[in-house]
């Protein structure tokens, strides 16, 4: 069975995913960032924009393209920030940012 977009995603992920976005697109440079992340710096600081909107009850719904521009974001600041960094520029522990990678990893395969 295949998965259906768009999915939704609740307050854990979607700060996460914030914090992604902003390390990508203010916090270290992306060299082409284009293809490395698959959108624009624009329509990333978009989605998080919004997700400054949101309060911890909301859920962020993501189309099949943001969600692949977002787990590129986070695999970039996993990859940029490592274990030295990820903690405290984005409030989360390296293992929780490779376990959220890996659940987007695998809902983009289904």
């Amino acid at each position: 069975m295949t998965k259906q977009f768009p999915f939704r995603f609740g307050h854990d992920d979607w700060l996460l995913f914030g914090n992604a976005l902003n390390e990508v697109t203010h916090g270290f440079r992306v060299l082409d960032f284009e293809r490395t992340i698959g959108a624009t710096k624009t329509e990333l600081v978009t989605l998080l924009d919004h997700l400054k909107t949101l309060s911890k009850t909301d859920e962020v719904v993501l189309d099949q393209e943001q969600m692949r521009a977002v787990r590129n974001a986070l695999r970039e600041t996993i990859r940029e920030l490592g274990v030295e960094e990820f903690h405290t520029r984005t409030g989360y522990s390296l293992d929780q940012g490779e376990a959220t990678l890996g659940k987007l990893d695998r809902l983009l395969a289904e």
